[in-house]
């Protein structure tokens, strides 16, 4: 994985790119945070291991049938969105409310170009 400053700096950036972002979160694979922001008060530990558990079982459940690791999954929630990009040694997460549908994307995007450093 890149630089924790490079990191920090490319996801302040994309909180700037996409201002419907709420949070942004990269995390190892075991869900310990490396970098994280948020606009409001969120337990960035807490969604990091949620969410990389989720990476794990789609993993496994990639290879139980064969397709592969996962890349990507967009998660609808009641109130928003969690956009996760996971590897098989990190995990990014971003957060988005309803008002950031429109920007699932461009956010998905530019976390997939994050991972790719």
């Amino acid at each position: 994985m890149v630089d924790k400053k490079v990191l920090e700096k490319k996801m302040a950036e994309l909180m700037d790119i996409v201002p419907e972002t709420e949070g942004l979160i990269a995390a190892d694979a075991n869900g310990k945070v490396l970098v994280g922001q948020t606009i409001t008060d969120m337990d960035h530990a807490k969604i990091a291991k949620a969410c990389a558990a989720i990476i794990k079982d789609s993993n496994n459940l990639g290879k139980d049938i064969g397709k592969g690791g996962l890349k990507t999954t967009t998660i609808e929630l009641e109130n928003g969105f969690a956009v996760l990009v996971g590897s098989e040694k990190t995990v990014l997460i971003g957060l988005a409310g309803m008002d950031g549908r429109s920007s699932l994307a461009l956010l998905k995007r530019n976390l997939i170009s994050i991972s790719n450093l």
